[in-house]
């Protein structure tokens, strides 16, 4: 299993943040999890406050362009 199924990008529609976030992904060739909180069910023990929001293990992670910064630094350290 990749590390990066773990993780959680949760999203939402009409959200240009979120756009940049998956296409960085997307061009990273990142392949995570993602649920659209306007359309898919979900359940975390905290509240979201800002989308995209990255989530592991039910742990808040980043939100907007940190997301990058995280993936960035893991891609660094690798």
């Amino acid at each position: 299993m990749s590390q990066n199924q773990t993780y959680q990008l949760y999203i939402g529609n009409h959200c240009n943040s979120c756009e940049k976030v998956m296409n960085y992904l997307k061009d990273n060739k990142i392949k995570i999890s993602t649920i659209n909180i306007d359309t898919d069910d979900y359940s975390l023990s905290f509240p979201l406050m800002i989308i995209p929001a990255l989530v592991k293990e039910n742990e808040l992670i980043g939100y907007g362009e940190d997301i990058k910064k995280h993936f960035e630094s893991i891609n660094h350290q690798a």
